[in-house]
């Protein structure tokens, strides 16, 4: 019966995988030699006493469980497919993991997740174990009628990755439910994660082949049309750093400023936004390791003195020093208010729903250094969008 199954699904998708070539094929039926486990309790072949499916994968929230395809790095353009299935009415989640690296002990990775007692999708990547979904929610998509993630159905997966784009679609195979390209990675390995904590999730059938090209090919989804040159988006970068540096902050020009750490010295290096132009932190600091501070510069030039106003909306708590002088904190949306809205978002400037933190600066005739510091502890966090007005 499980023979039948699968030719028939290599039937219906025939077109996709005789135009390309597999890379990697796993039905569970033998051990896990072809995988990357990084909790062997977490991580099992289990059987599920389905006659369709017979052994399949189990992951099993524990904190920061992985099942990554060995050598899949080597990989460049890839579409993964599978079936994936949601045994109990429980918090849970499968978690598809692109361009994972490991590099001077970072872990960084790509994540969309799809929601099994919630039906929906969103964008989570981690950066040294850190989360970060508050800074993508516009991606949230509901999967509803023909589409919903049913618990105790098997339902199709399919994901493809291009460089740092990813498409993930669920249930129709024809249209994605998401086009992410917004994580800084272009390259690495890929496999799996379920929730932290909650709920179990099956996995079976999967089968790995190369492309050339996504097969969908129309506007991304969802189709939202970003404006950075709305934004501060020139930046410098110093750090990683594993305290505040008085150094630093108490400078009325920061240029000659350099931090011996750990062999290494910082200085300021050049920093590209996001294409959304979101200031995304979490690539320069550490959550896991020591050096969890990080500080971020722009120049601010006016032809007389005069006071501004700067918008943000942030994950981080953000310190601001203009141009040497100390003006205080800006918190993380929801932190003082209340209103249990933790993101920081793109549109946060013209929609009144998302209305971020303001501060007012006064700036002198000429060129005004303006340095934020932000500091890596707090779950979530990893950037902030900056408005001048």
């Amino acid at each position: 019966m499980r023979l039948l199954f699968k030719i028939l699904i290599a039937l219906v998708f025939a077109p996709i995988v005789c135009s390309a070539q597999v890379l990697f094929e796993e039905n569970f039926e033998g051990d896990l030699l072809g995988w990357e486990i990084n909790n062997e309790t977490a991580v099992e072949i289990f059987n599920s006493k389905d006659s369709n499916h017979g052994n399949v994968l189990i992951l099993t929230p524990n904190g920061n469980v992985s099942a990554l395809i060995k050598d899949s790095e080597h990989w460049n353009a890839i579409n993964m497919e599978g079936e994936m299935f949601f045994p109990a009415n429980e918090n849970n989640y499968l978690g598809f993991i692109y361009n994972y690296n490991i590099r001077q002990n970072r872990e960084d990775f790509g994540l969309l997740y799809v929601k099994g007692n919630g039906s929906y999708i969103r964008v989570n990547p981690w950066r040294d174990g850190n989360v970060s979904r508050l800074l993508y929610e516009e991606y949230k998509t509901k999967l509803t009628g023909s589409q919903k993630v049913e618990i105790g159905t098997w339902h199709h997966f399919k994901m493809e990755v291009i460089n740092e784009v990813c498409h993930l679609y669920i249930n129709d195979m024809q249209t994605p439910k998401i086009t992410f390209n917004h994580f800084e990675h272009k390259s690495g390995k890929i496999g799996f994660q379920p929730r932290v904590v909650g709920g179990e999730v099956w996995i079976d059938n999967i089968v790995v082949t190369s492309i050339k090209e996504f097969a969908y090919k129309g506007d991304n989804i969802p189709d939202i049309r970003y404006e950075p040159d709305s934004l501060i988006t020139r930046w410098d970068v110093l750090g990683p750093l594993n305290k505040p540096y008085s150094s630093v902050e108490r400078s009325s020009n920061t240029d000659t400023c350099s931090i011996k750490l750990n062999k290494k010295t910082y200085t300021w290096e050049s920093f590209e936004t996001d294409a959304r132009g979101c200031v995304v932190t979490g690539r320069i600091t550490e959550y896991e390791g020591e050096n969890g501070v990080a500080y971020f510069r722009s120049f601010l030039e006016v032809a007389q003195d005069e006071t501004i106003r700067l918008h943000f909306t942030t994950t981080d708590e953000l310190t601001l020093f203009l141009n040497g002088k100390d003006y205080g904190r800006i918190y993380r949306d929801g932190y003082v208010s209340g209103d249990n809205d933790w993101n920081a978002w793109y549109d946060f400037w013209k929609n009144t729903n998302h209305k971020g933190r303001f501060i007012k600066l006064p700036l002198k005739k000429g060129k005004n250094e303006l340095i934020i510091r932000v500091r890596n502890g707090q779950f979530a966090s990893g950037g902030f969008f900056v408005k001048k007005q």
